[in-house]
């Protein structure tokens, strides 16, 4: 499969606290039930409600925008296919990205290349192209440098990625990591100053853009607002007339307990209207989790029931690995598909929900005070497309296989369980001739 192709037409974050599992009635959605588990479950019309959702906001509060999504946070190829039908561009951070991105069909001058480690003729191949490139890295200006005297009739356009104090900022704010942000150049020690300077001797060379992203546990309207005003900030301090500000990504979104685009963007655009029109200056934003975790789920059945001492412990074709590679959550949102009426079954004081591997810490939840689980029932793990396929492992069991119910209600399969043989494929034993 070389490409996007034809279709027929017509983006998890841990919450605070624990969740009540929903229930399903027994008989609903039997096409689905059909399917042997795990799988991960791709719903096209919720995808397409969280679009409409982005491109509303951002016309009414901007008009003149480009979304990048996020390939790192879901790569799945016809997730992609169906990013480009946006026409969305490609956001990548790697040479492997890059080289997905192109296979399926994106042009250089619909691609977004941000990240610390860069490939440079990669950098170079963009940046001809007429893509966007937001320098990261203390050795990317000098590449910069070493293509605008290369190519003296072109000009050169490039965003910097701004790192600033997001604790000073905004003070309530819960941060990823106490040191702060590690990505871009630093505004308060004048390493963003710097690079400016650097670029400004460059005669064919333009500072076009500024990148905002930054990475927060809570992720508060209040501090885009606050990223927003220090695009404002560093553009009237420097002079800079920005064709784009680019807002990264790590909204919200999908959950109707946390806020969405329609939050968002009428606080970022209140700030970026004291210093740019929006009739020259394109809002870029790059939303990976808050635009797919709607449509994803995962789907995993009880295997076995054991009873060890005074503890229940329900053994599932899911795991940790599939949902949480990391390590890093506590709390899954999920319903259960029962295969009878769960009412006519005894309650269960505390029943552990596990995986299937032989690793201790593969817990996922605890069902306190509810209905005995047994053999054959399904547990669904909602909002489960961010990073979870990307950062699966190949550990015991190899990918699961991904359906994607389409807007006409058929299903398709966009990828096949993989296999010993898809597990072989560059790999060889002594045996083996090599080819080149």
């Amino acid at each position: 499969h070389n490409g996007c192709g034809s279709r027929q037409m017509d983006m998890p974050v841990c919450p605070p606290g624990p969740l009540p599992a929903k229930t399903k009635q027994p008989g609903k959605d039997n096409t689905l039930q059909a399917l042997n588990t795990p799988y991960f479950h791709i719903q096209e019309t919720d995808l397409d409600k969280d679009v409409s959702i982005l491109k509303q906001a951002l016309t009414d509060n901007w008009g003149n925008w480009i979304v990048g999504y996020s390939v790192k946070t879901n790569s799945l190829p016809w997730l992609l296919c169906y990013m480009k039908e946006q026409s969305f561009y490609a956001e990548i951070v790697s040479g492997t990205e890059y080289r997905l991105a192109k296979r399926l069909g994106f042009p250089d001058n619909q691609i977004i290349y941000n990240g610390p480690i860069k490939e440079k003729e990669i950098f170079t191949d963009i940046l001809l192209a007429g893509g966007l490139v937001n320098l990261d890295s203390s050795e990317e200006p000098s590449w910069l440098s070493e293509l605008s005297a290369r190519f003296p009739d072109r000009t050169f356009s490039v965003g910097l990625r701004v790192n600033c104090d997001i604790a000073s900022l905004c003070p309530e704010e819960v941060l990823v990591e106490e040191e702060g942000g590690r990505f871009g150049y630093c505004y308060e020690n004048g390493a963003l100053a710097e690079v400016i300077r650097s670029l400004r001797a460059l005669p064919n060379v333009k500072i076009s853009g500024l990148h905002l992203h930054s990475s927060t546990q809570s992720r508060t309207v209040n501090v885009y607002g606050a990223l927003a005003r220090t695009a404002v900030k560093i553009a009237q301090e420097y002079g800079l007339k920005l064709s784009y500000v680019d807002m990264g990504g790590g909204y919200f979104g999908g959950r109707d307990d946390k806020p969405d685009y329609r939050d968002y963007f009428p606080a970022i655009c209140r700030e970026l209207r004291a210093a740019f029109d929006p009739k020259e200056t394109v809002l870029i934003a790059e939303p990976g989790v808050s635009l797919i975790s709607r449509a994803t789920t995962f789907a995993t059945t009880v295997l076995d029931v054991k009873h060890i001492r005074n503890h229940v412990f329900l053994v599932t074709d899911g795991s940790r690995t599939n949902l949480n590679p990391l390590v890093t959550r506590h709390v899954y949102p999920h319903h259960i598909e029962y295969t009878d009426a769960p009412e006519g079954r005894p309650t269960v004081p505390s029943q552990w929900v596990t995986g299937f591997t032989c690793m201790e810490y593969d817990r996922l939840f605890e069902i306190k005070d509810g209905p005995a689980l047994k053999k054959g029932d399904r547990i669904i793990y909602d909002t489960a497309g961010g990073y979870t396929m990307c950062l699966n492992p190949l550990f015991i069991h190899y990918f699961p296989p991904v359906w994607v119910t389409k807007r006409d209600g058929s299903l398709f399969k966009a990828r096949d369980q993989w296999d010993v043989e898809e597990f072989m494929q560059k790999n060889y034993t002594e045996g083996d001739t090599l080819h080149e």
